[in-house]
């Protein structure tokens, strides 16, 4: 466990984190060394290689599980793979519980690649036909996960709608970057693609742009690229003069990545859906102020002083941001007394609801 502690590449401190060390001076004006890309080939298949070495690879032995074990599988994407799955059928005794984050590849199948959604379809095939239980993260994705269920004939399962814990940082107070105070900047967090929106907030930028001029704010995409990632980053990239106040970055560790929201004006999450909404609850716990789509999801596990906004509303995100541009009319930093779930209180609960599924297959 220590080795993995090493390599896992977010526990990074902030002052070791290369793309941080880019991402400050490309904030301050200044230009910043080239890097290798942190998705790269090569860099990928280093470190998959150094955790393979540190955990070692087994394919397990099922018949060593006691009768009536529950087998919790949070992974997701491997239910698409049904092949992996095929040992429950000498084994059904075994009480599988499956991790299921969304559908939102089968509700907006427009957001995603003809793939994810049919793989997706996938794994909620698996669940219809192989869970004795389902964990999600909130109840709006406990309504869509059990409406796909039920197209799919499945009986009614007993699922936990848990809200995923921050990471651990993010529960101290927040340390903005000395050397970024009086840049103003926003961020917007996650994974690079339609659904979440980009779009908007490049011509809100554009907008932005033309009103002031140099005095623009700065934007922080951090996100790795998805489905029509790189259209997405190029156009950001290639939008004349507004595109020196855009800045794409991606591999940042949780250090980096809190000391980066605590000291932006607010985070951004203009979604059209979510199953969740992770960087909201991040954000909110370091007490940096939100504008996040109105959406269920958001509403849900949102910070109460949230700004909602209609995610196609263009002019409503403009004021908004125009707002935390204000220091005269600004709302103040958010009060840390929100507290979303810690990891031991998470696991309690989760601890709950396997025992639940473990005694109802003794019955």
């Amino acid at each position: 466990m220590t080795r993995l502690e090493e390599l896992w590449s977010e526990n990074k401190r902030h002052d070791e984190d290369e793309a941080w060390s880019h991402l400050k001076l490309r904030l301050q004006g200044q230009a910043a060394p080239s890097r290798r890309p942190a998705g790269s080939s090569l860099a990928l298949a280093q470190r998959m290689t150094s955790l393979l070495r540190a955990t070692g690879f087994g394919l397990g032995d099922s018949d060593a599980l006691k009768p009536g074990t529950v087998y919790v599988n949070i992974g997701q994407i491997g239910l698409a793979f049904p092949l992996l799955l095929r040992w429950l059928d000498r084994r059904p005794d075994i009480r599988p519980i499956f991790m299921l984050h969304d559908v939102i590849p089968l509700e907006t199948p427009e957001y995603v690649s003809a793939t994810a959604a049919k793989g997706h379809s996938a794994m909620v095939d698996q669940t219809a036909r192989r869970a004795a239980g389902v964990i999600v993260t909130t109840r709006t994705a406990q309504a869509a996960v059990q409406a796909e269920l039920g197209r799919r004939g499945a009986h009614a399962l007993p699922t936990l709608a848990l809200p995923l814990p921050v990471p651990a940082l993010f529960r101290e107070p927040p340390d903005p970057e000395p050397a970024l105070a009086g840049i103003a900047y926003f961020v917007v967090c996650g994974a690079i693609e339609p659904r979440k929106n980009h779009a908007l907030l490049l011509e809100v930028w554009k907008r932005l742009h033309r009103k002031l001029g140099q005095a623009t704010p700065h934007l922080v995409v951090a996100g790795a690229a998805g489905w029509q990632g790189q259209q997405i980053r190029d156009g950001m990239q290639r939008s004349g003069a507004v595109s020196a106040h855009i800045h794409i970055v991606s591999g940042l560790s949780t250090p980096a990545l809190k000391r980066l929201i605590s000291g932006a004006h607010a985070l951004l999450m203009p979604s059209f859906i979510e199953g969740f909404g992770l960087p909201v609850v991040e954000a909110a716990s370091v007490g940096t102020p939100v504008v996040a789509s109105d959406i269920p999801a958001h509403r849900e596990v949102a910070h109460p002083a949230t700004v909602f906004v209609d995610p196609i509303d263009g002019p409503g995100w403009e004021k908004a941001i125009l707002r935390f541009m204000d220091d005269n009319a600004a709302p103040t930093r958010l009060s840390r007394d929100f507290s979303p779930y810690t990891w031991s209180e998470y696991f309690a609960t989760l601890s709950a609801f396997i025992r639940m599924i473990e005694s109802e297959g003794g019955r």
